[in-house]
């Protein structure tokens, strides 16, 4: 190594020495003097005053609380805890700092949020639903239980909603509660209220035998019409205004109607069951001549040879054999035995979902979506009356002819008093058979403005197994005829092209 190097490595080693002792006399100095520092911080709600606090350094000063305090005052702070000013002084000059939740020395009073008020059901209110997204097997046996109670049963305890209380925060101004729109629940004829011991919960009993419900926020007893056994030669058929609960089957030729439910334990056979509300057959239904609607849903074991009518859903727990379905939102069969739906129709505004579609048969089978069934019952009963208005203007402007005769003018002088009389009549008549068609056409366009409406909700077929030849597809009039066995598929319409496509279950 020349000696040149060798001076180098000298210079720099020199130069690190000194600087390690600079450090180390650094270090060795005694720390400069500081008083004690504090600061007051507050949150963002105005709740809470922090008193952040640091201590002295070698004879630097306490923390004085006095000051501190007339600090706070100064800033307008209310409720200032003073005993904890002063504990925290304290602490700080004997070196530990203070600062967080450690450090809080005022509080407001934060508004409370009014309660909106809560119902208690104590009894069972309404049958079990399928989520039109829960892909997993349905709990039937909770789908067969029509709620009842006897008169005196406690239904419900009714928490009343509570109104929220105004806070203060720590200046001593207002914090005003949310506002907010309270849930009033009503009570039907059918249900006793009382107030609980200490005044603060009402507690609805029921005034009779019946079924609890809770519509529209109303708490109410419906009738309920419990027929034990079948109904048949012995009960004759069934119409009643509430609800109605048959432990056994409906046999054929006779018939249940209700403004409400209809719930049956066992099978409909070749029988018309008709509710206001939802209708639940745990058997089944068989025959060519055995019908069902609902104003709602209808749940129901099997269909067989059958027609099934719902304002909302069909939901099958089975099959449908050769059976008539009309859904005016969606058709769905669970399916048993790798069979689903074999043969018929099914018409669903929304979707048609099945463990699979046709038979190895290749049964004719019909699948359509995007039509809404009874809407179009709708629209084609205000045809038809208007079309027999139509008719009848027609044979009133005939009958006016004939009284004026055949001759170029109409002197109404030359009219007996019956003519004149049967003139006039007719004459208001036609006006009012007139508008009677003007607001038959404005309800006629009024509901096909709402059939294009629907085809803004893309409907969908789902096939979860196989489809079958032979399955006759249809979307808004498209047609699509499955000529080879498919495996889980969907079917939905290609907007863009106005075709019918195919894509995974």
């Amino acid at each position: 190594m020349s000696d040149m190097r060798m001076a180098n490595i000298d210079k720099l080693t020199l130069e690190i020495e000194k600087l390690l002792a600079d450090a180390e006399a650094t270090e060795a100095l005694p720390p400069d003097d500081r008083d004690a520092s504090w600061e007051v911080r507050i949150s963002d709600d105005r709740l809470a005053v922090y008193l952040d606090m640091y201590p002295a350094v070698g004879n630097g000063l306490p923390p004085d609380p006095l000051e501190i305090c007339a600090e706070l005052e100064k800033m307008g702070i209310r409720e200032v805890d003073r005993d904890r000013v002063m504990a925290l002084a304290t602490l700080c000059d004997s070196g530990y700092p203070a600062s967080g939740e450690d450090a809080v020395i005022a509080r407001g009073i934060p508004p409370e949020s009014p309660a909106p008020g809560r119902i208690e059901f104590l009894v069972l209110m309404e049958k079990a639903k399928r989520s039109e997204d829960d892909e997993a097997s349905i709990d039937w046996k909770n789908l067969w239980v029509t709620p009842s109670v006897h008169e005196g049963d406690v239904i419900a305890r009714i928490h009343p909603p509570k109104e929220g209380t105004d806070g203060v925060d720590v200046y001593g101004n207002p914090l005003p509660a949310v506002s907010h729109t309270f849930f009033r629940i009503r009570y039907g004829d059918g249900v006793n209220v009382s107030e609980d011991e200490d005044g603060s919960v009402e507690v609805a009993s029921a005034r009779t035998v019946g079924q609890p419900v809770f519509r529209d926020n109303v708490l109410d007893v419906e009738p309920l019409l419990v027929i034990a056994g079948d109904v048949d030669i012995f009960t004759g058929s069934i119409d009643f205004t509430g609800s109605v609960l048959v432990s056994g089957s409906v046999l054929e030729g006779f018939s249940v109607k209700a403004e409400r439910d209809v719930s049956v334990q066992g099978w409909v056979y070749n029988a018309r069951v008709q509710a206001g509300g939802s209708c639940s057959v745990k058997g089944g239904v068989t025959g060519e001549r055995s019908f069902l609607s609902a104003g709602e849903d209808v749940r129901i074991g099997v269909v067989e040879y059958a027609g099934i009518s719902a304002s909302r859903k069909v939901e099958i727990f089975g099959y449908a054999l050769f059976a008539t379905l009309e859904a005016g939102e969606s058709i769905y069969v669970q399916g048993r035995n790798r069979r689903g739906i074999v043969g018929g129709s099914c018409i669903a505004g929304a979707g048609i979902e099945a463990l699979s579609a046709g038979s190895p048969m290749e049964s004719s089978t019909q699948l359509e979506v995007g039509r809404d069934p009874f809407q179009a019952r709708i629209l084609q009963e205000l045809e038809r009356k208007k079309d027999t208005l139509l008719e009848m203007q027609k044979k009133i402007e005939r009958a006016i002819l004939s009284i004026k005769g055949t001759g170029p003018h109409f002197d109404i002088d030359t009219l007996t008093d019956e003519e004149k009389g049967k003139l006039f009549l007719l004459v208001r008549y036609h006006a009012k058979m007139k508008n009677s068609i003007a607001e038959l056409g404005a309800r006629i366009d009024d509901e096909k403005r709402a059939s294009v409406a629907e085809r803004r909700v893309m409907p969908r077929i789902r096939i979860r197994d196989r489809m079958y030849p032979n399955v006759t597809v249809k979307f808004w009039g498209q047609t699509l005829v499955i000529k080879q066995q498919e495996f889980h598929v969907s079917f939905f319409m290609d907007k863009n092209r106005g075709l019918i496509t195919r894509g995974g279950f």
